[in-house]
């Protein structure tokens, strides 16, 4: 009898203790999602984008973040300054299935336009992110598969590594993202996404010093998208993050772009 407790024993300490044993992407997602606000986050933020021959476009916005009551997420940008630019917005809507759906509103079109297939990998306000770059950045789910790589140092920091890829049918630009996540602050501080031929197309740096925190939740001051093919860059400061405020809920509404951005 006591041979067959210790055996027992023996197994039940084989076995895994939690389900992240069971899943080792779970551990990552569960990170991913420990830097998420419960409810909203407001980030003020300036764009600075360089072209190939060094020409320079800013402009200063808003990026909004919201969960909905149906548990959905959504994402927007509001544009601030300069003048001509100002009043010009993109919302991002999760879906329960599929991608996140996008859509554009600029004075000069006076309507929203809603941002489909192939316009998904268009630039954003003549930035290197593109739609779909943005919804990355936010963390909006996408129907993709997930792969946990060996765990890495970047920057003097601990870091999960995962491969993620658009399931089958599902659209994207990119064959293959790969995400660095900060162990310490569940921000992913680098990521590469890949095009056809495994090129690496876009690459993703986030400033590791002196990030932003509210309410526990983190953001880099500094983020920087680089477009490898094309030879652009865009830089983005964040100024100032508040999570948790008065958001107002009709900033999400696809009916009210253009008329609401708080």
């Amino acid at each position: 009898m006591r041979r067959r407790r210790l055996l027992l024993l023996g197994l039940a300490l084989c076995l895994p203790t939690s389900a992240a044993a069971d899943d080792p992407v779970q551990e990552v997602r569960d990170c991913l999602k420990r830097n998420i606000p419960a409810k909203s986050s407001v980030q003020t933020v300036h764009f600075t984008s360089v072209d190939r021959i060094g020409g320079q476009r800013e402009f200063r916005a808003k990026m909004l973040g919201m969960k909905l009551a149906d548990g959905l997420r959504r994402a927007k940008l509001c544009i601030t300054q300069p003048p001509d630019m100002r009043g010009s917005e993109m919302l991002s809507v999760e879906t329960p299935d599929g991608a996140p759906d996008s859509f554009l509103f600029t004075p000069e079109l006076r309507k929203v336009k809603r941002i489909t297939g192939e316009g998904m990998g268009g630039s954003v306000f003549g930035t290197d992110f593109t739609y779909e770059d943005l919804q990355r950045w936010q963390q909006l789910n996408r129907p993709e598969s997930h792969e946990r790589l060996p765990d890495a140092e970047l920057d003097g920091r601990q870091v999960y590594v995962m491969a993620t890829r658009p399931k089958e049918g599902a659209s994207s630009s990119y064959t293959k993202v790969v995400s660095y996540v900060d162990k310490q602050t569940c921000v992913v501080i680098k990521s590469e996404s890949f095009e056809n031929g495994d090129r690496l197309r876009k690459l993703f740096l986030a400033k590791t010093e002196d990030m932003l925190e509210d309410h526990g939740i983190h953001a880099p001051a500094e983020v920087v998208m680089k477009d490898v093919r094309d030879e652009t860059q865009t830089t983005v400061v964040v100024e100032e993050l508040e999570v948790d405020g008065g958001v107002d809920e009709r900033s999400f509404q696809v009916s009210s772009l253009g008329r609401h951005c708080r």
